[in-house]
Order: C-alpha cells, then structure tokens, then sequence
C-alpha cells in the first residue's frame, strides 16, 4: 500500500465488486473474490479480454478488500508504469495480495520481462497474484518463453463484454451511484447513438450528468439532443 501512494496509483472510486455488472463472467468474479479475501483457489489468475470488458475495474476492486481488513495489496497499471523503472517489481512478498493490470503494455521490453518472471518466481509459493492482459499470454508478444509458461500455470478466464442489456443495467447502475436518474428509453437512445464500448459509454454519463447539473435540467432524450446540436 505505501508503494501504491509513492507511485501515485489510485483506485477509482466506483471500481467494487457490489457495481460489477457480471454478464458471462461469473465463475472468474467468483474466484477473484474468494482470493482478494484471502483464500487461495489459485497461486495466479490470469484476465484477459478487450477493452471494455471490466479488467481494471475487477483489480481495482479486489485491491480493495484485503486493505479493508488491514492486509497490504497492491495495484499496479504497468501501461502507466511501464516507463518507470522495473524495479517497482521488486520486494513485494509482504504483499497480501498483487495485482498488475495491462501487462501488455511491458511485452517486448527485455528489462521489463525480466523483473515479472522474477516476481512471479519470489511470489508464486506465497502471495496469490492476479494478472491481466487484452489477451492470452501466448499472444501479447512476450519474448520469454518461461515467462509466458509461467503466466499460463495458474487459472486462466477470457472476460466476455456486456450484451446491450448488461450495457442498459451498467449505465443505470452507474447512474445511482450518481445520484442521477435516467430511464431506460433515454439509455437505449444512448446506445443506438453513441459508441458501445463501456469506457465511452461511462465518459458520456460522465459529460451528461455535469451538462443536467450545470444546467438544471433532467436527463431526457430532447436534452440529449439539444446538447448535440451544440456539439
């Protein structure tokens, strides 16, 4: 946890379990679950998925647990790491749990790989690890071969991106947590209209929430449209 606030990592507020929409991914929920509690189905569980399908906001939340019941998890984003020194690799076996997300960000990078075998090496009898990647470790362009090995001996689940009405629950969802109230014919306006990746999709909640806000209007489809005339 002190290495996550020396490298100015933070965990997004509305990244936990309770607002995870589960679609087709339950069985790899369930697992990640069990290990940010502090069982160990697994030494290692590898995600993988495109983007949008929920892997940041999987980690994020699972870093969180350990750390409400006064253990030490950590959370790195290694595309935004990925310029720092390896070395953030290092020493982290008085971890209860670690997390790396995109770790294709450091494929290819010799110095990089390295320190993650190692890592793997120091961890994998005694802190669970979780990765994630948009996809298999066989297919990220790794250049160690013991290192995409090793990334493949734990459990492996493919994360599935929510259907339209997995989307439709997430935005509403979202939403609440807002404290904004959209219907369902304006949530399906916005998916009919706008791009359906959940990153997007979130982003413009985001915009639109700030625009009713600023202008003391409710999230309807004729304010929807009057914001895009704008536009």
């Amino acid at each position: 946890m002190d290495r996550q606030l020396i490298l100015d990592v933070q965990l997004k507020d509305a990244c936990s379990f309770e607002n995870y929409v589960v679609g087709e991914n339950r069985e790899a929920l369930l697992l990640l679950q069990q290990m940010a509690q502090g069982e160990k189905p697994s030494h290692l569980l590898y995600l993988w998925g495109a983007d949008g399908a929920g892997k940041t906001h999987l980690l994020q939340a699972a870093c969180r647990i350990p750390q409400r019941s006064g253990r030490s998890a950590i959370y790195l984003p290694m595309a935004e790491l990925v310029d720092s020194s390896a070395t953030v690799l290092d020493g982290l076996s008085d971890c209860a749990l670690v997390l790396l997300d995109d770790i294709d960000a450091i494929a290819g990078k010799a110095a990089w790989e390295r320190a993650l075998l190692a890592m793997y090496e120091e961890l994998k009898d005694r802190v669970p690890m979780v990765i994630s990647a948009m996809g298999n470790a066989r297919h990220i362009g790794l250049q160690l071969p013991d290192l995409v090995t090793r990334l493949g001996s734990g459990l492996v689940y493919q994360l599935q991106r929510l259907d339209d009405a997995g989307k439709q629950e997430a935005i509403k969802q979202r939403a609440a947590n807002r404290g904004l109230e959209i219907a369902d014919d304006v949530i399906r306006y916005v998916l009919s209209r706008y791009p359906r990746d959940m990153h997007g999709l979130f982003d413009l909640l985001d915009r639109l929430d700030k625009a009713s806000l600023a202008e003391q209007r409710r999230l309807t489809i004729p304010f929807i449209q009057s914001l895009e005339t704008q536009g």
